[in-house]
């Protein structure tokens, strides 16, 4: 009988596609966000993006089923590797380059060994309390120095026309995106989830001892704005987050925040707003646990 409680979910996207998927299966819950395609569309679907983060997530499904034991970089290697053959199958034209390869940022909380395992990749994020005692954010990725250098360049562009439109500033910021993206899944870049297997082994894992009545909250880096971009709100406040109604009153909060946007904004991004998605989830007690090697 599986003890990781799935609390509440949320999965909000302001735009027509939502690029962002939760998901959950036995001891094991997890939030993918797919990357806004920067190049033409590879597939015959709205996105791009959104048909990986929902493809990896059926995947993730499938292989805890075949195996819920087996390790979890076991587990991403055989989800990417799923997902390069779906995309080879099912694209309509050749990637020219990877920048026009579908990715997502991506984070997962398993129960194993008698511990919580968090794994993450890129911007995706878990809040969870420490050792001490403290909340915080877990999960680390080159990505975040990556994108400061595509905010440096946002600023620039607002500053010499601070009342371009977010298509004009798109369109101006896409040699950059593109540039940014042609680092995806190569040593010197960054490491995400989409269709290169060697992903895998760059994942960022840290384990937590097992508490009852331990929570968790797995984050899309859109719902973590309040925390990491407008500083309106702590990791404790995410884990505080007990209902859909507390969930929705932070996504309210969220999107009324950025529409507040004028020229003396100092928190810049590069869309006004993003998917946003939570899961919340907590682990009831004791039981018996899968078992396998870590080497973290």
């Amino acid at each position: 009988m599986t003890m990781l409680t799935v609390d509440l979910t949320i999965c909000d996207g302001p735009g027509p596609v939502n690029e962002d998927v939760v998901g959950h299966h036995r001891d094991a819950a997890w939030v993918i966000d797919g990357a806004t395609g920067v190049g033409a569309a590879l597939l015959e679907s709205p996105s791009d993006a959104a048909w990986l983060a929902q493809t990896a997530s059926d995947f993730i499904v499938e292989g805890l089923t075949e195996d819920p034991a087996q390790p979890t970089r076991d587990l991403l290697h055989t989800v990417i590797t799923r997902c390069a053959t779906a995309l080879a199958s099912a694209q309509r034209r050749t990637a020219d380059g990877p920048h026009e390869l579908p990715s997502a940022a991506f984070a997962m909380v398993r129960i194993l060994n008698d511990r919580a395992e968090i794994t993450t990749l890129a911007d995706c994020h878990v809040a969870a309390v420490d050792d001490s005692g403290t909340a915080r954010l877990y999960g680390e990725s080159p990505l975040g120095a990556i994108e400061a250098r595509t905010l440096a360049t946002v600023r620039a562009i607002r500053a010499a026309n601070p009342d371009i439109a977010p298509d004009a500033l798109r369109a101006l910021l896409l040699p950059v995106l593109r540039k940014n993206r042609r680092m995806l899944n190569r040593d010197g870049g960054y490491w995400a989830l989409g269709t290169e297997p060697a992903a895998a082994d760059h994942l960022w894992q840290t384990t937590l001892p097992l508490r009852p009545g331990q929570r968790f909250a797995i984050a899309s880096d859109g719902f973590l704005r309040p925390v990491e971009l407008f500083d309106t709100a702590t990791p404790a406040d995410l884990l505080a987050i007990a209902s859909s109604a507390d969930a929705t009153r932070w996504l309210d909060q969220l999107r009324d925040r950025e529409r507040q946007v004028d020229r003396d904004d100092p928190h810049t991004r590069v869309k006004m707003h993003d998917d946003a998605s939570l899961l919340v989830c907590t682990w009831n007690g004791a039981r018996e646990c899968y078992q396998y090697n870590t080497e973290i």
